[in-house]
């Protein structure tokens, strides 16, 4: 059984002319959970790219969040689920941060985790598209829910192919990129 649940505090003050404060949580409970691997152990590697890769000839930058653009193919590889002989209809994936942390200026881009004291680029993170439908896996809210109907496939148990490439949040500096991004799979 997998569990999957959250937990939002808020910081608040106690006004001395009220009795309490309403607290609100929520939670799931999933028994729908799978066993994932992903392509090469887990890592994907971006080619090298100059600064200029970012930008347009005439300065701004190339790319936007949701636009795709060839990338570095990778696959998420579902091998077994909880319940395997049920009717399975759908297999969601969602991505998320591993740190939990988005960039200031976009909630679509994975951040740089490398420092720049470290030799990290400033400004550059990785987003992730969907091989299917050339769509950001993530929305500009920062929520994730990548659907594929399995409903009329020979098996939901097999490979799902994504891509990820570079994007500029900001004024591009040269340095090591590196992301560590969180995938569940849940089928319904």
């Amino acid at each position: 059984m997998g569990m999957t649940g959250g937990l939002c505090i808020a910081s608040c003050f106690a006004d001395g002319n009220n009795e309490g404060l309403d607290v609100t949580l929520q939670a799931n409970i999933v028994e729908n959970t799978c066993q994932i691997s992903l392509s090469d152990n887990g890592t994907v590697h971006l080619p090298i790219v100059s600064r200029s890769w970012f930008y347009n000839n005439d300065g701004p930058p190339r790319l936007q969040p949701d636009d795709a653009a060839s990338g570095t193919l990778f696959s998420v590889n579902v091998e077994s689920c909880s319940g395997d002989g049920a009717t399975v209809n759908t297999m969601t994936f969602s991505f998320q941060p591993q740190n939990g942390i988005w960039p200031a200026e976009s909630q679509q881009v994975f951040i740089n985790e490398t420092p720049a004291t470290a030799g990290g680029a400033e400004n550059v993170g990785i987003v992730i598209f969907s091989s299917r439908d050339n769509r950001n896996v993530v929305n500009s809210d920062g929520s994730s829910a990548v659907a594929f109907d399995v409903s009329k496939a020979e098996s939901y148990l097999t490979s799902y192919d994504f891509y990820a490439r570079y994007q500029s949040t900001g004024t591009v500096s040269a340095g090591k990129v590196t992301s560590h991004v969180l995938v569940d799979a849940i089928y319904n």
